[in-house]
């Protein structure tokens, strides 16, 4: 590499007879400028707005029993994934919305619209009958459930009735020998219920149990007829409804339909909840409809 000299440009000179600094008070005229401190003003900031699909809700799937949540697994196992999620979202928003200040006839408005969004999925994805109609005999006895909610005056906590629960693969007859022993045992239930920590004591003391039930059919005869009673009742649940007329086979006329009744809702100040409830609804099973 060769460097070329350039005479145009002349080394600086630092001058060796410098003032010492010193401190200087008055105007600021002929002084070097300081820097000022950076300022913003936020009163004309506009805030970023996420586009509306950047956040997606996903509502959990609900455990009702493994009875039903098994026959739900297996109406949508050959369905596209957005008739499951439709199907979740009712149930969370419409059936077991856990908004507290909701009124009682506006969570009956909520559970109306439900069970058409229903009827709107069976339409749409369920072209075989039988599966059709056991899908919407499942809603209704989830709306069934639905109906028995109950507040706790004194804590607030919210309580529905418990569906009769059974392991898979048992009969239809099965007997819950826990719920047995806390109504008609419930000193050695309260005891089966302490002794979390050793499974050993706590399976002792349900099989003793079992063997005083052989001596009490009429025990197990009354749980039978109970639970066959609660289900019955469910499922005979009477619910009024003022959208089961309303178009479930095209899109356009539901949408439109749905929103010209709830405009027509007595309690008009909840109408455009209902109108965001169903625009929910419709943007999850977009895919159907595009």
């Amino acid at each position: 590499m060769h460097i070329q000299s350039n005479t145009r440009y002349l080394t600086p000179q630092l001058s060796t007879a410098q003032l010492a600094p010193k401190m200087v008070t008055g105007t600021r005229l002929g002084l070097p400028r300081l820097p000022e401190h950076d300022t913003v003003d936020l009163r004309s900031h506009k805030a970023r707005e996420l586009p509306a699909d950047a956040i997606e809700h996903h509502s959990v799937q609900l455990f009702f029993s493994t009875e039903i949540n098994e026959r739900l697994d297996k109406i949508f196992a050959d369905k596209p994934p957005e008739a499951r999620k439709a199907f979740d979202h009712i149930l969370e928003r419409n059936f077991f919305n856990s908004q507290a200040t909701y009124t009682d006839e506006e969570r009956a408005a909520l559970i109306e619209v439900g069970l058409t969004q229903g009827k709107y999925l069976a339409d749409q994805y369920m072209a075989d009958e039988k599966n059709a109609a056991e899908f919407l005999d499942t809603l209704h006895l989830l709306a069934g459930v639905a109906k028995t909610r109950k507040v706790d005056p004194a804590t607030g906590s919210v309580s529905y009735v418990e569906l009769p629960q059974k392991p898979h693969g048992a009969p239809n007859d099965y007997v819950n020998p826990s719920k047995l022993m806390e109504r008609h045992d419930p000193e050695a239930y309260k005891k089966m219920q302490a002794a979390t920590t050793n499974q050993t004591e706590k399976v002792s003391m349900l099989i003793q149990f079992v063997k005083k039930l052989q001596h009490r059919p009429d025990w197990i005869a009354q749980y039978r007829n109970e639970q066959a009673t609660l289900l019955s009742d469910l499922k005979n649940t009477k619910i009024a409804n003022r959208f089961e007329n309303v178009n479930t086979k095209d899109a356009t006329e539901f949408v439109h339909q749905m929103n010209t009744l709830a405009e027509k809702a007595s309690f008009s100040t909840f109408t455009p909840l209902l109108q965001t409830n169903l625009a929910s609804f419709m943007k999850i099973v977009a895919k159907k409809t595009s």
